[in-house]
Parts: C-alpha cells; sequence; structure tokens
C-alpha cells in the first residue's frame, strides 16, 4: 500500500502526521506540514509529527 500527502498527493517522501482544523488527522509530506503550520491549520500539541503507516 502507498500512502501519499492528504494535501498534494506526495509520495516520495517520509510523510507525518497532521491533526489538520476543520479536516481532522491525516498524513501530510514536510512541505504541506510548513504551509499549513505557517497558516495556523494544524492542531498544536496533538500529533507526534510522525508517521502512523507502521
Amino acid at each position: 500500500m502507498t500512502y501519499r500527502c492528504a494535501i498534494c498527493g506526495r509520495e516520495d517522501t517520509p510523510l507525518l502526521e497532521a491533526n489538520i482544523k476543520n479536516r481532522g488527522p491525516a498524513l501530510v509530506c514536510p512541505d504541506c506540514w510548513s504551509k499549513l503550520m505557517a497558516e495556523n491549520k494544524i492542531v498544536v500539541g496533538s500529533t507526534g509529527g510522525s508517521c502512523a503507516c507502521g
């Protein structure tokens, strides 16, 4: 099973777990994680920032 970023669909990079406001938990690539953090769209302190795919 291939995991993809929930935002951009990227699958060539490790994914981070994010609890996105008004969306819930999702796996996102580091680029989208940075954008979501800059836009204050991640619920801080609710995730470990690691892949939940293992």
